[in-house]
């Protein structure tokens, strides 16, 4: 079966790659990722260097992502795939298979994952800082002339993921209650960084079962909030708020963003702000 889905994709990229837009637009490096974060992290290190295409559009819900085959014929002329590994994308063996001739980077490379969490490994800022380096090293492996110019991006970037860690460090510290409440389980990586007890439900529904523990937990704990991913349904939420009498707080997995957020300026940094000061009100 596996074999059989290879074939209509190399069939299908090569009927799509006689399209034009297959042709390259830029002189500069075409370089591709996955997922918002890692196209985040790449737009900082590559800077004025490259020219980066995000395969999720802008908004998109990364864990339904299909590859398609003008996905295909647009990835076949990149000289550098960058995806987030951890398992996120399903997709990514069958590409590497069909599309051979193309660079690839893991930039999960070298993160420790022994515990089995989720995929999110960028929400730990410890980690973001080692897919940023994974990063950069696999610009610098295809494009040696601007070596310097990527490692100190990648230094400017890497002293502010180390101030921010120390900010979320420092302002955890002091909670009253570790209990995260979520109804997105992303942030396994975040809350083993600091010490936090990650309590996730169903985003859409719960069974009675499932709606009665973690109501009993929520009583039993003192925990003060429940939170939400601002763009997914809040009627579980809300349903749970009511019966708890706790606050309904927005926490971002920023695995996409929306254009309207973009093109405010929002990125990855000023995210993971929001998201501190919804945890400092949520946990206190």
């Amino acid at each position: 079966m596996k074999n059989i889905f290879l074939i209509i994709i190399i069939l299908l990229s090569i009927f799509a790659c006689n399209n034009n837009d297959n042709k390259k637009t830029s002189d500069k490096l075409q370089i591709y990722t996955s997922i918002y974060p890692i196209y985040d992290f790449t737009k900082k290190i590559g800077g004025e260097k490259i020219a980066v295409y995000n395969m999720t559009k802008a908004g998109a819900e990364p864990h339904d992502f299909e590859i398609t085959s003008r996905d295909m014929a647009n990835l076949s002329k990149a000289d550098l795939f960058i995806y987030n590994g951890g398992g996120m994308e399903h997709w990514i063996d069958a590409v590497k298979e069909s599309l051979q001739n193309i660079k690839y980077v893991d930039s999960s490379s070298n993160i420790n994952n022994e515990n089995n969490l989720d995929a999110h490994f960028w929400l730990s800022p410890k980690n973001a800082k080692i897919q940023m380096e994974n990063i950069k090293n696999g610009l610098a492996e295809i494009d040696s002339d601007n070596k310097n110019y990527y490692e100190s991006n990648y230094n400017l970037y890497a002293s502010r993921l180390d101030e921010l860690d120390n900010k979320i460090k420092n302002s955890l510290s002091n909670i009253k209650n570790r209990n995260l409440v979520l109804t997105h389980p992303a942030f396994g990586h975040f809350c083993e960084e600091y010490s936090l007890n990650q309590i996730a439900i169903a985003r859409d529904e719960a069974d009675p079962k499932a709606m009665a523990e973690i109501i009993t937990f929520i009583k039993n704990n003192n925990v003060n909030a429940i939170f939400y991913e601002e763009f997914s349904s809040s009627k579980l939420v809300d349903s749970i708020a009511n019966e708890t009498k706790i606050k309904t707080l927005t926490l971002n997995p920023i695995e996409s963003l929306s254009e309207k957020n973009i093109e405010a300026g929002e990125d990855y940094f000023s995210i993971m702000e929001k998201n501190l000061i919804s945890l400092l009100d949520g946990l206190n």
